[in-house]
């Protein structure tokens, strides 16, 4: 009878320590695999997609990567039933630092047909998106510039450029963001600005542009209020970044003084009223910027530093 030898006993001990990483990263892989199938249906079928945007990110699950696009439209090819509704298909890649892209080369506004399992339904949270449970794990793309007279007809009314103007400014609809995305003068400043589309993926941000001009018509007593509220909140977490830098001899930071060094940056308004306002930071605290909630009501409920 021949004899085997145990591989792992013929290892050196650095061999030993490799061998139990990749056995265990493997499992790590295998796990999250099983984990991500299980949230979807067995059937694989074909579905025709209208692409909303590329792919921009992906979640990390241990050492894999979740991307992940959203489509505008769909057609189930079991049936040729046509869904002008949101949705989403997922997949899963390996984490490594020398990939490129996400796997898949997904354009906006690509028409594509791929093969799919639906997502199993599941109790939405308040804060998850509806479409959620139009989720669909991706198996594979069969067609690339697929053609499809409904999703063609969708494709040109998405492509088609947008925008409005009045006397704030010209602002042009982003459909990725489902925003309009202009340019204000913001107390001397220039500021840019995000309304929000009325309907998710509409074509209009009436309720939006009319906060803003609200705010605009008192916006130094507005600008005002938003600096002090942050002023009072931060100012001594700013000092306590001061006494952490290395300069030497700089005078304490005052709350007059913190909110004349804020400088607006951007402002996005929602349909229901309400303001991310985020400012710059003077370098108070090294670069990050300052935002700032307001609630529909006009409440600021907070100021908070980020990026």
């Amino acid at each position: 009878m021949k004899k085997t030898t145990n591989l792992k006993f013929c290892m050196s001990k650095q061999e030993k320590l490799d061998y139990v990483y990749y056995e265990k990263k493997k499992e790590n892989i295998m796990s999250v695999q099983t984990d991500f199938e299980k949230e979807f249906e067995t059937e694989e079928y074909e579905m025709l997609i209208l692409v909303q945007a590329s792919c921009g990110g992906a979640v990390c699950i241990k050492d894999m990567l979740k991307p992940s696009v959203d489509f505008l439209a769909s057609i189930d090819l079991r049936n040729g039933q046509f869904f002008h509704e949101k949705g989403r298909v997922e997949w899963l890649i390996k984490k490594d630092n020398k990939r490129k892209g996400w796997g898949y080369d997904f354009e906006q506004f690509g028409i594509y047909r791929v093969v799919v399992r639906k997502c199993i339904p599941q109790k939405l949270q308040p804060y998850q998106l509806h479409y959620m449970n139009n989720r669909y794990m991706l198996i594979r793309v069969l067609e690339e510039n697929a053609s499809n007279e409904k999703l063609e007809a969708l494709k040109e009314h998405y492509s088609k450029p947008i925008s409005t103007e009045n006397e704030l400014g010209t602002f042009v609809l982003d459909r990725e963001f489902s925003w309009f995305e202009g340019s204000i003068n913001w107390n001397g400043v220039e500021a840019n600005v995000y309304l929000e589309t009325d309907e998710e993926d509409g074509d209009t941000a009436e309720q939006a542009m009319a906060v803003l001009k609200s705010v605009i018509e008192n916006i130094v007593d507005n600008d005002n209020k938003y600096r002090e509220f942050a002023a009072q909140e931060l100012t001594g977490l700013a000092n306590e970044w001061l006494s952490e830098s290395d300069e030497s001899d700089v005078e304490e930071i005052t709350q007059e003084t913190f909110a004349k060094r804020m400088e607006i940056s951007e402002v996005t308004v929602s349909p229901d009223g309400s303001l991310s306002l985020i400012y710059h930071d003077d370098d108070m605290f090294w670069g990050h910027i300052i935002e700032i909630v307001v609630e529909p009501n006009g409440e600021i409920i907070s100021a908070n530093i980020a990026g």
